[in-house]
């Protein structure tokens, strides 16, 4: 009987270890936010101590069910055992008490040590990270623009970000780039390789949560106080992170990207996002689009370098057509046919990254823009919310009391020109 259950059991597990087995390829461990494939030192420690929990609840699994397959069948009922005598109850073995309660403790201890080291060490830029990590160290400006400030050049990069529903914005305030500037970058942060930075935390509404896969992670924004974490990613590319505590309606689509570039193209972005975006042709699509910008109000929200300076409450738009994602980070504005087809063959996997392809981004711009749900798209088909709750179009700005609330509409003629203005800002 016994064996006949062995087999039956058998003929369940194969299947179901070998099912398991092939979740545990590498190429389900490296997917783009995969907390199993760290790049980074402080997403190395999180699965250092993460590993050293699996491994102790597997000795743990093993030592208790294997004890406990021995209890059943060593002490499984046989024929004839009506008249055995029932064993008297005893009142336990001190010996063994105190061996559970000390490989408890055990256990826990070795559990608490690596976490609270991690702790410690994820809290802020190690010491002895800091003399690589100064500015002075790595950072050289571009040509032509000014040196740092020598008390600045001996500090640790450090970058603000502001979440704000549903969507990140990024200020460096060392290098210029600041939203009272003028120069902020929304969604898609930017960051040098193998070089710690600061990340200063906060939330202009409720709590959200910044995280980065296979950098570090997660840490919460909190509305009135101020928090941070260290970050560093030790391989370039392009990364995947996302807001990880429920913000409201669109929580699941505020998402945010991170380059990670060597220094010296570091400091070539950095000079690129000071610069105003470039004039329009005139007579053209894109002079239209600019006109409709102003007139439908865009310009009260948003920064066009250069073009509108009045806007600051949504995201600056001056570099819009050289990001690789649009609303908050979920249209992805690449050619996801050849992305997917790069990732499979470059050595870089699901960092690599083709550039920006103008046909999906103009497509994509046309779907955002009209994505009020009272808009119409280029086919002058209704559209749906690409991020339901989305102040852009329909909303009460700043969420004043009293004012009034407005709506934007837009024909297909109107769509396509604004989104021919947008293209030109790269």
């Amino acid at each position: 009987m016994f064996s006949r259950i062995i087999s039956r059991v058998g003929l369940f597990a194969v299947p179901l270890l070998a099912l398991v087995l092939a979740g545990c390829s590498k190429a389900a461990l490296t997917v783009r936010q995969s907390t199993l494939d760290p790049k980074g030192p402080v997403a190395q420690v999180q699965y250092d101590v993460f590993m050293d929990t699996v491994w102790l609840v597997l000795v743990l699994f093993f030592l208790v069910g294997g004890l406990l397959v021995y209890a059943v069948i060593r002490f499984r009922a046989r024929p004839g055992d009506d008249t055995t005598p029932i064993v008297e109850e005893g009142h336990g073995n001190p010996l063994v008490e105190v061996g559970l309660i000390t490989a408890s403790i055990g256990s826990l201890v070795f559990i608490a040590i690596p976490t609270l080291s991690a702790i410690w060490y994820t809290d802020d830029v190690p010491v002895e990270a800091v003399p690589k990590s100064k500015l002075a160290a790595w950072y050289a400006p571009a040509a032509g623009a000014p040196a740092l400030d020598n008390a600045v050049a001996e500090q640790v990069l450090e970058i603000d970000v502001i979440g704000k529903q549903w969507w990140f914005r990024f200020e460096y305030p060392q290098l210029g780039l600041t939203n009272d500037a003028k120069h902020s970058v929304p969604n898609e942060l930017v960051i040098p390789k193998g070089v710690a930075v600061r990340i200063n935390l906060r939330s202009e509404d409720v709590i959200h949560s910044f995280w980065i896969p296979k950098i570090a992670g997660k840490v919460d924004l909190m509305p009135g106080r101020k928090n941070h974490l260290w970050i560093q990613a030790d391989q370039v590319g392009h990364y995947y992170g996302q807001c990880a505590e429920f913000c409201g309606d669109s929580h699941a689509y505020m998402l945010f990207r991170c380059e990670v570039l060597e220094p010296a193209e570091f400091a070539k972005w950095v000079a690129a996002q000071k610069q105003d975006a470039a004039p329009v042709a005139a007579g053209s699509k894109a002079e239209q689009g600019k006109n409709l910008f102003a007139v439908k109000s865009c310009v009260m929200c948003h920064n066009v370098g250069g073009h509108f300076g009045a806007g600051a409450f949504g995201p600056d738009l001056t570099h819009l057509a050289s990001r690789k994602s649009l609303a908050g980070a979920w249209l992805d504005n690449r050619d996801l046919k050849a992305q997917r087809a790069l990732e499979q063959t470059s050595p870089l996997g699901t960092e690599s990254s083709v550039e920006v392809d103008r046909a999906t981004l103009k497509a994509n711009l046309i779907k955002w823009i009209g994505s009020s749900g009272v808009s119409h798209d280029a086919n002058g088909k209704p559209t749906k919310d690409v991020k339901p709750g989305n102040r852009m179009h329909y909303y009460k700005m700043f969420n004043v009391a009293g004012l009034r609330e407005t709506k934007q509409e837009f024909t297909a003629e109107e769509l396509d020109c604004l989104a021919e203005y947008l293209l030109t800002l790269k």
